[in-house]
C-alpha cells in the first residue's frame, strides 16, 4: 500500500480564513500611512511648494527617525502587557482610532505659512500621528508571529496580508494623479498640496474601519495557550540585547537595509528621470504614467505573490528571496534603456519587473522574521514577537532614513532644477541616470551576497519546533 502523503501544513496549524482576512485587510492601513507620504512628498513640497531637495528630505527623515524611536519602546510594551483580552489587541483598537483621528492634520496646513513654519507644522503634526500610529502597528506587526507555528502556514498568512497591502499600493500609486483632479484645483491651478487634504480624510476613514478588524476577530493564538500569559517580564534594555544578539536576525536586517536604502534611491531618483528627462517636465502625463506603472506593478504581484507561495514550499524561503532580489537587481539595471523619450511606455517593463521582485520579497521577509522568533524561543525561553517586530520595523525606518537623507543631497548634486535649459537640463539628467543605476545596484549585490550567510530553513525549523515542544507543549 502506497505511503499517504501528508498535508503541507497539519489542520491543527491552519489560520482560519476569516482571521486571516480580518488580519490581511488591515495591512492596507500599514502601507498607506507610510508609502503615501514617501510618494508624494517631492511631488507637493518640491515641485508645487518649491522646497529644496534637501528640505524634502528633511521632513521624511525626521519622521522617520521618530517612529524608529518610538517603535522599540511599543515594541516591549506590548511584549510586557498583560491583560484579560491579550497582549495586542487593545492596542490595535486604541491605535487603529487615534490614527484616524490625527493623520489628516499633517496635510491640513494653511497656505499662508512660510516654507519654514510649513516645515514645522508638517513634522510637528507627522510626529503626532506617527506616535498614536506606532500604537497600531507595533501590536499588528507582531501579531503575525502568533497566528500560527507552522512554516508554511506563516507564508500563507503573510501572502493574505500581502495581496491587501498590493491593492493599497494601487491606490497610493494614483494618489498623485488624484491629487491633480480639478476638483482639486486652487484658483484654476493644480494643487497637489490640496489634493492631499481631501485624500487623507479618505484615508483616515480607511484607518477607522479596517485598522481595529485584528482585535476584534483575530486570536493571540500563544497568549491564549497561557505560554506569553505567564511569562515574566524583561527589561527593555535587556530585550533590545537579546533581541540584537540574534546573528540570524541581524543578517535579515542587513538584507533589509540595503534593499531598501537602494530601492528608495531609486525611487528617488526615478520620480525626476520619469517626470523630466522622460515626459519633458509635464506632470499631468508623468502622474498618469506613475499610475500605469503602479497597475503593471500591482498586476504582477497579485500574480506573483501566489508563485512564491507555492514555490516556497518547494525550494524554501531563502531561495525564494534570492530570486525577488535578482528581479528588482534586473529591473534596476536596464534603466539606461528603459526610460527613453522617445518610448515612454518602456517603464511599464521596470515596473513589471520591480513588481515581481517586491512580492516575492515583503512575502518571504514578514515570514522570515517570525521564523527567527522561533530560533529566538529556543535559546531564550521566551516570545518576544514586540521586540523582535520593533527593532525590525525600526531597521525599516533606517534604511528609509539613509536613503531620503542621501537622496536629497545626491538629487541637488546632480545639479537639476525645474528651470534649467539646453545643455545643463541634459547634464543634471545625465547624472541622474547614472545614479540611477549604480547605487541601487550595488546595494542589492551586497544584499544578495549577505543574504547567503542567513542560517534557517525548512528542515531546521522543523527542528527547532520539535524541541520547543518538547520542553513546553504544543501551542
Amino acid at each position: 500500500m502506497a505511503e499517504q502523503k501528508q498535508p503541507v501544513v497539519a489542520a491543527e496549524d491552519r489560520v482560519p480564513f476569516w482571521q486571516k482576512m480580518a488580519y490581511g485587510s488591515a495591512g492596507t492601513i500599514d502601507i498607506l500611512a507610510v508609502w503615501v507620504m514617501v510618494s508624494i512628498a517631492y511631488q507637493v513640497f518640491q515641485m508645487e511648494l518649491k522646497m529644496s531637495f534637501n528640505q524634502v528630505a528633511l521632513i521624511l527623515m525626521s519622521l522617520r527617525l521618530w517612529d524608529g524611536i518610538a517603535d522599540p519602546v511599543m515594541g516591549w510594551i506590548s511584549d510586557n502587557t498583560r491583560s484579560r483580552w491579550g497582549r495586542r489587541r487593545p492596542y490595535i483598537f486604541v491605535g487603529a482610532i487615534l490614527s484616524a483621528l490625527t493623520y489628516p492634520l499633517i496635510w491640513w496646513f494653511p497656505r499662508e505659512l512660510t516654507q519654514g513654519e510649513t516645515m514645522g507644522w508638517i513634522i510637528g503634526f507627522g510626529i503626532l500621528f506617527y506616535s498614536c500610529f506606532t500604537i497600531w502597528a507595533m501590536p499588528f506587526q507582531s501579531l503575525l508571529m502568533e497566528m500560527t507555528p507552522d512554516y508554511n502556514e506563516r507564508t500563507r498568512t503573510a501572502s493574505v496580508r500581502g495581496i491587501f497591502q498590493t491593492i493599497a499600493g494601487l491606490f497610493n500609486g494614483f494618489c498623485w494623479w488624484l491629487s491633480l483632479l480639478p476638483i482639486f484645483y486652487v484658483d484654476g491651478i493644480q494643487s497637489p498640496s490640496n489634493g492631499m487634504r481631501y485624500i487623507s480624510l479618505f484615508m483616515a476613514a480607511l484607518m477607522l474601519l479596517l485598522g481595529p478588524l485584528p482585535a476584534l476577530f483575530v486570536k493571540e493564538r500563544y497568549y491564549e495557550s497561557e505560554l506569553t500569559r505567564k511569562q515574566e517580564k524583561i527589561s527593555l534594555v535587556g530585550s533590545l540585547k537579546e533581541t540584537l544578539n540574534c546573528r540570524a536576525f541581524l543578517i535579515l536586517c542587513v538584507v533589509t537595509v540595503l534593499f531598501l536604502l537602494g530601492t528608495s534611491i531609486f525611487d528617488s531618483y526615478g520620480r525626476y528621470v520619469g517626470t523630466y528627462y522622460v515626459l519633458g517636465g509635464e506632470w499631468g502625463r508623468a502622474s498618469w504614467f506613475v499610475g500605469l506603472g503602479t497597475v503593471t506593478y500591482t498586476v504582477v504581484s497579485l500574480i506573483m505573490i501566489q508563485v512564491f507561495k507555492s514555490l516556497s514550499e518547494r525550494i524554501g524561503k531563502n531561495n525564494c528571496l534570492f530570486i525577488s532580489l535578482g528581479l528588482v537587481l534586473f529591473s534596476v539595471s536596464i534603466t539606461w534603456w528603459t526610460n527613453n523619450p522617445n518610448y515612454p511606455y518602456l517603464m511599464l517593463i521596470n515596473s513589471f519587473f520591480v513588481g515581481a521582485g517586491y512580492a516575492g520579497l515583503w512575502l518571504m521577509i514578514p515570514s522570515m522574521q517570525v521564523d527567527v522568533v522561533d530560533l529566538d524561543e529556543l535559546h531564550t525561553g521566551r516570545r518576544r514577537e514586540g521586540s523582535f517586530a520593533s527593532i525590525f520595523s525600526w531597521v525599516l525606518k533606517l534604511s528609509f532614513c539613509l536613503g531620503f537623507m542621501l537622496s536629497g543631497p545626491l538629487l541637488q548634486w546632480t545639479g537639476f532644477s525645474d528651470d534649467l535649459q539646453g545643455v545643463e537640463l541634459e547634464q543634471a539628467l545625465t547624472h541622474m541616470r547614472i545614479g540611477y543605476i549604480v547605487l541601487p545596484v550595488t546595494a542589492l549585490v551586497i544584499a544578495a551576497i549577505v543574504l547567503k550567510f542567513f542560517p534557517l530553513n525548512a528542515a531546521r525549523l522543523a527542528d527547532i519546533r520539535g524541541q520547543l515542544e518538547e520542553r513546553r507543549g504544543k501551542v
